[in-house]
């Protein structure tokens, strides 16, 4: 009684100061992403279930399929009170129907997880290899119990970290609301050179921090003279196989140029969104050569073919009056019935007709790169296996694309 008591008041001042609180009895399992996997399969087992055997149900104890991130934050009674160095798990990569795609990984004793982690883990990896993209994605692995999450920004480094309360160095910030929230498209467009950093913190029901904020992850930004860029929207952008946002590299397909590049796509655009940006988002990094792809969503919008041409016609002008090459990719296939089911959205009837329109223009251009003959079935439309909410090509879709621009530069040495 007296414990109970000492708990409630510990919680008061937890709740009047503003700190949070710690979460007790769970536990954070994490693991690899695999490729193209929408969603997981994970198996706790009291039992070391080695290669594709199946648990029988003696040995299960504990089972989840519809996991969107590479880990998960579980309740200790999910396991009926079985001691914790008795316990295994292992995962398994799911595709949009829930079959799976891979064989499960090898068991991994429970006990090797985090236990009552106090702050949500990062996922996102901004960049190694290129320069961080105009419009950074955060990602994090969904914490027990949230049911909004803050995003920081910052221009320094918190002055107070794995705290609860905001940083004087804060520039912006952002709610994502939803407990299974588990990424953040900034929607500002980093042009100001500098090295900037974001951290999440998770809050209840009730708005109460649970825990602290995540320890900061940095990026920094440069601008001037880059020799390559990509212009677009979010299949430049990134993500694909539904659940994986473009902070995953894996998803974009410059991560498979073996040359760095500037990413200036942004998720949602139209291409009349393309022109509009331009200026703001293209010029500060003055890039030399610039694949461009828009038009998809104009398209499967209802825009007709002839205003999307008008608007890359408006691009080109735009690069050639500012030094910049412009090179443009034909846009991939789509498929109507996945993009109906993955996001409800209705795809225009005469999306083929329109789509072709701009292919043909984009074919007639100085220098020009094709996806559609690559990414299409016999149907003209984007194949699930290239494909599957389809709309964003998956891993396979972006490494063709990656493929058909070196064989473009293969023939445009003076581009090199």
């Amino acid at each position: 009684m007296k414990k109970i008591k000492i708990m409630t008041i510990v919680l008061i001042i937890l709740l009047i100061t503003g700190i949070g609180y710690a979460q007790e009895g769970k536990v954070q399992l994490v693991w690899r992403n695999a490729e193209d996997a929408v969603m997981y399969e994970l198996e706790v087992a009291n039992a070391p279930i080695k290669n594709n055997q199946k648990a029988s149900s003696k040995q299960t104890v504990f089972t989840k399929t519809n996991i969107s991130t590479p880990g998960v934050e579980l309740k200790l009674s999910s396991f009926n009170g079985e001691k914790l160095n008795k316990l295994y798990y292992r995962v398994r990569p799911l595709d949009l129907d829930k079959n799976p795609i891979a064989a499960f990984s090898a068991p991994v004793p429970i006990n090797k997880g985090a236990l009552n982690v106090d702050k949500p883990t990062i996922t996102s990896v901004l960049k190694k290899n290129h320069p961080v993209p105009l419009y950074p994605v955060y990602s994090w692995i969904p914490v027990l119990g949230a049911a909004s999450y803050e995003v920081e920004i910052l221009n320094n480094r918190p002055e107070n970290p794995n705290g609860t309360e905001a940083s004087q160095y804060r520039i912006r910030s952002y709610t994502i609301d939803g407990g299974f929230g588990f990424d953040c498209y900034d929607t500002h467009s980093y042009v100001e050179p500098g090295i900037y950093y974001y951290r999440v913190l998770a809050r209840d029901e009730k708005g109460r921090a649970i825990g602290k904020y995540s320890d900061v992850t940095s990026f920094t930004v440069k601008t001037g003279r880059t020799k390559w860029a990509v212009f677009g929207d979010s299949i430049t952008h990134g993500g694909g196989a539904i659940s994986n946002p473009p902070s995953d590299e894996r998803f974009e397909y410059v991560s498979y140029l073996p040359f760095p590049v500037k990413n200036l796509g942004r998720s949602g655009d139209t291409s009349e969104m393309m022109v509009e940006r331009f200026e703001e988002d293209v010029l500060p990094f003055q890039p030399q050569y610039m694949f461009i792809l828009g038009g998809s969503n104009s398209i499967r919008g209802g825009t007709s073919g002839e205003s999307v041409i008008a608007n890359l016609e408006t691009i080109r002008e735009k690069c050639e009056e500012n030094g910049i090459t412009p090179i443009f990719l034909t846009l991939p296939p789509i498929n109507p019935d996945r993009i109906q089911r993955v996001f409800g959205q209705p795809t225009a009837d005469n999306w083929q007709v329109e789509i072709e329109k701009v292919n043909n223009f984009v074919r007639n251009q100085p220098y020009a790169i094709e996806t559609y003959a690559l990414l299409a079935n016999e149907a003209g439309n984007l194949p699930v296996k290239y494909g599957q909410d389809g709309l964003h090509p998956d891993i396979s879709g972006k490494k063709i694309m990656a493929r058909s621009i070196q064989e473009f530069l293969k023939n445009h040495p003076s581009f090199k």
